[in-house]
């Protein structure tokens, strides 16, 4: 396959720049990126609309004040995952156990027989957290976003797998993450964005959302019971914990709209606890009510 000359180039930089990233004190590159991040939110009126509707959603009792703040924060978070990937991924080179730096005593022998599912949200380090996921496994497989660089994304995807974690497209990635459960293997998905298309739309903080459906489909199809983990920060640097809730079993009705959004309602309040309880280290800048829908629980159900 030829490779373009930006594709080589933009491959190299990427090299470069987790090298950096990488090698740096902690403190200083945590630092500078926390510091970015709160001026980033400061700069961008859109994103600060966008935390304050989500936010008010979640913590209805508090002042728009004290929300901006954990806004400011947390999108300090959001621009250290960048750096976690980069000293993740040379961990991952180094064979080394990433369980060194993430603390899973509190879930290891505590999640369900293969096969099961995972679902996590944009909280604390969740690249890292599904790389913790699959070294407790064995292996996990997970859909996300895939870079439309080649030579990048075939990079990224070798280190994933050293770590045991084997990372299929958003469009299309379902079918070998069924393939995988159905051989005893663990999916795992972020469940917590907005779905533009064929989302079903269930409750998340209160009011109306277009949540992902993939995972509670398939979980209800096959029987599969579902956890919901994320790996919180400790600290402020590459240090984390695997925290979880319990697994869950879901049950039919024979109504199949009505088990599949209770499904997913399901998995909502259980990732709503874990957002609640750590706040400053979630993804509040993305626009998770874009439609704008009433909160209404009689509002019609599409999908």
């Amino acid at each position: 396959m030829k490779v373009r000359l930006r594709d080589r180039l933009v491959y190299w930089a990427a090299r470069v720049a987790i090298g950096l990233a990488a090698v740096a004190p902690q403190w200083l590159g945590y630092g500078f990126a926390a510091w970015l991040g709160r001026m980033f939110f400061r700069c961008s009126r859109r994103r600060q609309q966008c935390a304050l509707r989500f936010l008010r959603a979640a913590f209805p009792d508090r002042s728009d004040a004290e929300l901006l703040r954990i806004g400011r924060v947390s999108t300090g978070n959001f621009f250290k995952v960048p750096i976690d990937m980069a000293r993740l991924t040379r961990c991952l080179e180094r064979g080394r156990d990433i369980r060194s730096i993430i603390d899973v005593t509190s879930v290891e022998g505590a999640f369900p027989k293969a096969p099961f599912i995972a679902a996590a949200a944009h909280l604390g380090g969740w690249e890292v957290g599904a790389v913790a996921v699959a070294q407790i496994a064995g292996q996990a497989h997970v859909i996300t976003r895939v870079s439309k660089n080649p030579l990048l994304q075939r990079w990224i995807l070798n280190n994933r797998q050293r770590g045991g974690l084997y990372v299929h497209p958003r469009r299309g990635g379902i079918r070998p993450l069924a393939r995988a459960l159905q051989q005893g293997g663990i999916g795992l998905q972020a469940v917590d964005q907005h779905q533009r298309l064929r989302g079903v739309q269930a409750m998340f903080f209160g009011r109306l959302a277009s949540c992902e459906r993939a995972a509670a489909s398939l979980a209800l199809r096959r029987g599969y019971p579902m956890v919901v983990a994320c790996a919180v920060r400790l600290g402020r640097g590459f240090r984390f914990r695997l925290v979880f809730e319990p697994a869950m079993n879901f049950e039919k009705t024979g109504d199949r709209d009505l088990d599949l959004r209770n499904a997913v309602e399901a998995v909502n309040r259980r990732l709503e606890r874990m957002l609640r309880q750590y706040p400053e280290q979630y993804l509040w800048i993305h626009d998770r009510y874009r439609d704008r829908l009433d909160a209404s629980p009689q509002q019609p159900e599409v999908g």
